[in-house]
């Protein structure tokens, strides 16, 4: 087992060391499966933790992954999350997305967030993309005022800080696509239920290794019904009311 490591050519030089060593191997994190995207493996690989492995260049299939490499994803759609916001804030007009500069799956959320919201929902996009809190900050207090909600992408440097970006948006409610960030401040968000993730991959690691299933044959998961959370702290300072759509729905 090793840690999170320093880059990602450490990763990719153990990733191949591994391929030469081991039956089969796990990478978790989205860097992981954007560095299989160049990287071929010859034993069977296993990615979790990550966003879409589609849109990241892991694999080009969740029903039949291809080059050796099936797992799991927290990804789900974000209409998901967008549709319960709308049920908080029903004359959504403006929404600001804020992602981590840099981090592989900033982009993923990025793009997913603005084509939904321009041509679904019909509401204004806007965005803060970048990897320097204090520039973060004050781009919320400056728009908080401006948009109807904020969206805090699923990136470390985000998650750490949701309890000061949520101070600094003040009476705008701030949804997230992470736990972590509801955990620290967010209002609420739907997100993957890691352990049932972590269940399924284990799942999938045996059924190739002791059942000798294909790669294949063996797709890669997402969870069908991820979890709704709110912060009861946050919702009860915004003096917001549970829509009743989502009361039986709460963890």
């Amino acid at each position: 087992i090793k840690k999170e490591l320093s880059s990602i050519d450490e990763l990719k030089s153990l990733a191949l060391k591994w391929d030469k060593e081991k039956d089969a191997m796990i990478l978790l994190r989205s860097n992981a499966a954007k560095m299989l995207s160049k990287t071929d493996t010859h034993i069977p690989t296993f990615i979790g933790g990550c966003n879409h492995p589609i849109v990241l260049g892991a694999v080009k299939s969740f029903l039949s992954p291809e080059k050796n490499i099936t797992g799991v994803t927290y990804y789900i759609n974000k209409g998901t999350t967008l549709r319960m916001i709308k049920l908080f804030v029903p004359n959504m007009k403006s929404v600001l997305f804020i992602g981590e500069k840099g981090h592989p799956s900033s982009i993923i959320e990025q793009n997913e967030t603005k084509e939904l919201l321009l041509n679904t929902f019909n509401v204004e996009y806007k965005e803060i993309i970048s990897d320097d809190l204090n520039y973060i900050l004050k781009e919320v207090a400056k728009n908080k005022n401006k948009v109807s909600a904020i969206i805090l992408g699923n990136q470390s440097l985000l998650i750490d800080n949701a309890k000061v970006i949520t101070q600094a948006a003040q009476n705008t409610p701030v949804f997230a696509y992470s736990k972590g960030s509801i955990e620290n401040g967010a209002l609420a968000g739907y997100v993957a239920d890691d352990v049932k993730l972590g269940r399924e991959l284990a799942k999938s690691v045996y059924s190739v290794l002791f059942n000798h299933a294909k790669i294949k044959d063996t797709p890669i998961k997402v969870d069908k019904s991820p979890v709704f959370y709110v912060n009861k702290t946050t919702l009860d300072r915004l003096k917001i009311k549970l829509p009743n759509r989502l009361k039986n729905k709460v963890v």
